[in-house]
């Protein structure tokens, strides 16, 4: 589950970010794009409930490595181009 601070996202300008986001994850079904299986709000936050991916995110595998090797790199940089894709077939543009 995914809670964005409601004053938070108004205070940084992000609102069309989260809507964004949502519309992208509730749109997809790529396995490029993590399923969105709720959304909901009250007072004070935004709730995004998402399929559960373990493993951890690519920003804190680069932090424990230090460095990738090219070929990890390859790898990587390969599939982050297979998820943008993903994204712009739905007709949203990754900034």
């Amino acid at each position: 589950m995914k809670t964005i601070l409601k004053t938070d996202a108004i205070k940084k300008e992000q609102l069309a970010h989260v809507r964004s986001e949502r519309d992208v994850l509730a749109e997809s079904d790529s396995v490029w794009i993590c399923s969105l299986y709720y959304s909901f709000q009250d007072r004070g936050y935004l709730y995004l409930i998402m399929e559960f991916l373990p493993g951890g995110d690519l920003m804190s595998l680069l932090i424990k490595e230090d460095t990738f090797s090219e070929n990890m790199t390859r790898f990587y940089m390969a599939e982050c181009v297979l998820a943008i894709e993903a994204v712009h077939k739905l007709g949203f543009i990754h900034r």
